[in-house]
């Protein structure tokens, strides 16, 4: 809690309890709700559920070999999150990184936060040894590929059309090369 007249500040962290999960479910599923609005089927965003996703996150946590996701909290709420890892990718090298999520509550996009919740993804990254990035996105998020783009990532020319509900979506994916200390925003 803050004190009279005193702004929210902005905390990044591991998240590692019960209640860092559920703050995890619930901010994955509120911004998906509004970041794929349009872009994936009504009937599917609105059938997300906040309990499933906790299961999803509990799952990851429990896996010792997975890194641990971040979230960024805005003075006591919980309003973004981001995960990366080594690639899962069958063509990435064992020094290709991942960010497999990074979603922040959209009343707080254009804040800064976005870019720090990458930042915190890439210095996880360089830390463990990874020289590359890669990620997946929607190819029709405009909104997701020009945030990657300001980071310095391009389109690789790879994508996949996994199913979703009763249909395919497209992603494609971006990378991009560490620069030292890690790729940075133009």
């Amino acid at each position: 809690m803050c004190k009279a007249g005193q702004m929210p500040t902005l905390r990044i962290g591991p998240a590692v309890s019960a209640g860092d999960v559920q703050q995890l479910a619930t901010v994955h599923v509120r911004a998906w709700r509004w970041a794929y609005r349009g872009l994936l089927p009504d009937g599917y965003l609105d059938s997300l559920s906040v309990h499933r996703r906790a299961l999803a996150w509990q799952r990851l946590l429990d896996d010792e070999a997975i890194p641990a996701p971040y979230l960024a909290f805005w003075g006591s709420e919980a309003v973004g999150l981001v995960h990366a890892g080594t690639s899962r990718d069958v063509d990435a090298s064992a020094t290709t990184g991942e960010v497999t999520s990074i979603y922040l509550l959209p009343e707080y996009v254009g804040q800064g936060i976005g870019w720090r919740l990458w930042s915190t993804a890439l210095d996880q990254l360089g830390a463990s040894g990874h020289d590359s990035v890669t990620l997946w996105v929607l190819e029709a998020n405009d909104r997701g590929r020009r945030f990657y783009e300001r980071a310095g990532l391009v389109a690789d020319g790879a994508s996949k059309t996994p199913s979703l509900g009763d249909s395919g979506i497209t992603e494609v994916r971006y990378r991009g090369v560490f620069q030292h200390p890690h790729v940075h925003a133009r």
